[in-house]
């Protein structure tokens, strides 16, 4: 940003930069939604025995 060149028309270079940001931010929440996913995946296949009676803690 600081070697810009300021273009002849400031509307066309703002919106220009609007969408690269609005690409980036696209881009940001479907790789975001692709780690939930793969996560809620993972955390799906693990199998864990509530009635396991291992605890510290005997009554």
């Amino acid at each position: 940003m600081f070697l810009q060149v300021f273009a002849h028309n400031v509307f066309t270079s703002a919106k220009a930069v609007f969408e690269n940001q609005l690409v980036f931010v696209i881009l940001g929440l479907v790789i975001l939604v692709f780690l939930i996913l793969r996560i809620a995946k993972s955390l799906s296949k693990m199998s864990f025995n509530k009635a396991n009676n291992k605890s510290g803690y005997n009554s």
